[in-house]
């Protein structure tokens, strides 16, 4: 799952749980922005194999990752895309994540910023992403071996909601695994939508807690794929030689013209053609004597 940013930041990030989420300017998309660039249903984002595909849907100013005009490409962690004139960025979940507290009289949220010593156990923690209600979107990372959730101010994940029991469940790690216990909440915990007392959470799981729904995001496993820009290349340049230019012509140039080759002599001896006009005139003054005797 990947978390989308606009880079004017006109919105919070978006989290694409949805395998089919639609961006666009009418209201019943996942995603509605309000620029006049826009289609009223502009993209959509398909999740296929846990691989993310921005598609256009015919819009008439386009879909761009990296500046290149698409149709369908798979957006990896690094991407930028451009849909009409407004820009987003592609986030990895466990890169600049935040923790939210959310308050019942107050939309206020705190982000929760990396410090030097948490940094090295980034990739290796654990994130419950809220996809439902007033929580939407809300990050809430697994800080420690053991962390629990409920409403209770005391809880490591506090959510102030009268639906869920002072303390309604904890999250433990054991080797590597997440594990998940209900702490005798009356509504109970679901896993998958199958309620359970105990259970073990997989990368992508759904978790819901009475009305509060989650999907968890496992730890880095050094896997997944990332767009990084092709490293320029040196280009050498060669010296131009100019000791012999050659100088380029139109064809109709004198210089590219092609004369016609110049015609053989007569093959007949000049003074064969002498002696035939000789007779020929010969002839004629004979003749006109003959007419005037």
């Amino acid at each position: 799952m990947l978390k989308i940013h606009f880079k004017d930041q006109r919105q919070p990030p978006i989290w694409v749980i949805e395998k089919r989420y639609t961006i666009g300017t009418a209201g019943d998309n996942h995603l509605c922005v309000d620029d006049d660039s826009l289609d009223a249903l502009h993209a959509r984002l398909l999740t296929v194999k846990n691989s993310l595909y921005l598609k256009d849907n015919n819009s008439h100013q386009g879909c761009y990752v990296n500046g290149q005009r698409i149709t369908e490409k798979e957006l990896l962690p690094g991407d930028t895309i451009r849909l009409g004139n407004v820009e987003f960025d592609i986030l990895d979940p466990h890169e600049g994540s935040h923790s939210y507290t959310s308050d019942s009289d107050s939309d206020h949220k705190a982000p929760y910023h990396n410090d030097p010593d948490q940094s090295a156990s980034e990739d290796r923690r654990w994130l419950l992403i809220a996809d439902s209600g007033t929580l939407f979107g809300q990050e809430f990372p697994i800080r420690s071996q053991s962390c629990t959730i409920g409403r209770g101010s005391d809880c490591d994940i506090s959510i102030p909601a009268s639906q869920l029991a002072r303390q309604h469940a904890e999250f433990t790690l054991q080797e590597n695994q997440l594990w998940i216990r209900d702490l005798g909440s009356s509504s109970g915990v679901y896993l998958n939508d199958e309620r359970v007392q105990e259970g073990i959470i997989q990368s992508g799981d759904k978790i819901r807690l009475d009305v509060y729904r989650f999907q968890a995001i496992g730890p880095d496993t050094g896997e997944r794929k990332r767009r990084t820009p092709p490293s320029p290349q040196r280009v050498e340049k060669k010296p131009i030689d100019t000791s012999a230019k050659q100088w380029i012509t139109k064809p109709t140039s004198p210089g590219n013209r092609i004369e016609p080759e110049s015609r053989g002599r007569n093959p007949v001896p000049w003074l064969l053609t002498l002696l035939l006009c000789g007779a020929l005139a010969g002839m004629l003054i004979y003749l006109l004597r003959s007419f005037t005797a």
